[in-house]
């Protein structure tokens, strides 16, 4: 009943939303972002929905693992002296040509939010412009590919911290995002190697970071927030027999990009049963270790204006950000510093794609990490969870997930352990897609509470009701 309490609203504003919409609804509609141009597939062959994030198809999940170098279906880039049609090509293999195809953007707006915490609900706020994308992709050669991702970030906006004049200030920052340069080479009829170095987390290069709804403790995330990830990933990798993927990738840590100080091994083993699109299904389990980690315990926080904690009548609440690896930190918990850890992830992913008319995404999956701490001081936790994404005609769908906390134990360099016990959480979207670029989301989120060292813990629960496009 409070899950229904506290989205009447946002029923009602959908309700009419979508009302509006609908002399615009188009399902036959072919999206035109940059990968469907440079290769002449449309969206859906490489994608299950892409609000929030993708959910890969086969054959996207390996366009990814290639480097985005394959399949190029419009135009294959070719070495002087080659002949098409009687016509002689030029600019060799090592410069692709139509280069403004490379360019995308990904617009996301959220036409009406709110959120109820400990029993108060927030004003239902609207941000047209909650985010705005830019990407330069694609082919460079045959054989390597880079991936950018540079945004005008809505979301992060500067705001005010004057007395009586508190708020945005209609600044934004101009942040810079992602970076992964690839490279592949077939290794007889049905296997290939690959290589790639970025700022990215290693599990994006195969995209099991996707999709997303279980907490993960391999890294930050992807960026998309306004927070460069400024770290530095190298991958090697490969994917025998059309089955087999195998992976190891060193990395700086998930704040820094010093290999001075630390670092950690991400690593991977897959294995795909049925290597179709329309029927698709990946178990793996994936790994990382080392000694260059953020704690699970704590936010790491950075403040624009604040060296230490701030002065009276100032507060850096939107000029600063923080982050937590794995989400869901233990508020009042001590701050600790990793020493070293172990984390693990396993998986069994089912993708189906236009069978019928019906696609999906499910997946089940287990994760967890044990650190410990320079303080002496230790923490595991271990977390299972489903997530499932489904569309009818690829136009109508929902996505849910749900995870419970097995295991959120601290304990204290004196040996003193505190237990967090069982935590559930869990999201419902529904999702409406009148175009192959244009996405529109109703996500709930019901009362969930968080953790507290202290014991003061927090209750909250929120809905979005917004809108994607690509172009």
């Amino acid at each position: 009943m409070k899950w229904l309490n506290s989205t009447r609203s946002a029923t009602k504003v959908a309700a009419a939303a979508l009302v509006c919409a609908l002399p615009f609804l188009a399902t036959n509609s072919q999206a035109m972002p940059s990968f469907a141009r440079q290769t002449g597939m449309v969206c859906n062959s490489c994608h299950i929905g892409t609000d929030s994030v993708p959910n890969f198809t086969r054959t996207g999940r390996l366009f990814a693992m290639r480097g985005y170098t394959r399949p190029i279906v419009r135009e294959k880039l070719r070495g002087d002296g080659q002949t098409v049609d009687g016509e002689p090509q030029y600019g060799g293999d090592y410069i692709s040509l139509n280069w403004t195809d490379f360019f995308a953007a990904r617009l996301v707006s959220s036409i009406a939010s709110q959120s109820t915490v400990n029993g108060v609900k927030s004003d239902v706020t609207s941000r047209p412009l909650s985010r705005m994308a830019l990407f330069y992709t694609g082919p460079i050669t045959d054989w390597l590919g880079l991936w950018t991702e540079i945004g005008y970030l809505g979301n992060n906006s500067i705001y005010s911290v004057s007395n009586g004049n508190t708020g945005p200030t209609g600044l934004n920052f101009f942040a810079y995002d992602e970076y992964r340069l690839s490279t592949s080479r077939n290794v007889g009829e049905n296997s290939f190697i690959g290589m790639s170095i970025g700022n990215e987390p290693g599990d994006v290069v195969s995209q099991f970071v996707f999709p997303i709804g279980v907490p993960r403790f391999f890294s930050m995330g992807q960026g998309g927030a306004g927070k460069s990830m400024d770290m530095m990933t190298i991958s090697f990798h490969a994917l025998i027999d059309d089955r087999w993927w195998l992976q190891i990738a060193p990395n700086t840590g998930v704040t820094n990009n010093s290999w001075s100080d630390g670092s950690q091994v991400y690593y991977a083993l897959g294995y795909d049963f049925f290597r179709k699109t329309d029927n698709d299904l990946w178990v793996a389990f994936e790994g990382a270790n080392g000694n260059d980690n953020a704690s699970i315990m704590t936010r790491t926080k950075s403040s624009f204006i604040c060296p230490g904690t701030c002065p009276a009548g100032v507060t850096d609440s939107s000029l600063s950000f923080s982050n937590v690896l794995g989400g869901y930190a233990i508020s009042g918990a001590p701050v600790e510093e990793v020493d070293k850890f172990n984390t693990y992830s396993i998986r069994a992913e089912w993708d189906v794609a236009d069978r019928g008319v019906h696609s999906w995404v499910l997946m089940g999956k287990a994760d967890g990490t044990k650190q410990d701490y320079k303080s002496g001081a230790s923490a595991k936790r271990d977390v299972v969870g489903v997530i499932g994404r489904y569309f009818y005609k690829r136009t109508y769908g929902f996505e849910a997930y749900w995870w419970r906390d097995m295991k959120y134990q601290y304990t204290s360099p004196a040996g003193v352990t505190t237990d967090f016990g069982n935590r559930d959480a869990m999201s419902l979207t529904l999702l409406w897609n009148p175009a192959m670029n244009v996405s529109f989301h109703l996500r709930m989120s019901p009362e969930s509470t968080t953790r507290s060292f202290t014991g003061v813990e927090r209750t909250s629960s929120s809905w979005d009701l917004g809108m994607e496009y690509s172009f």
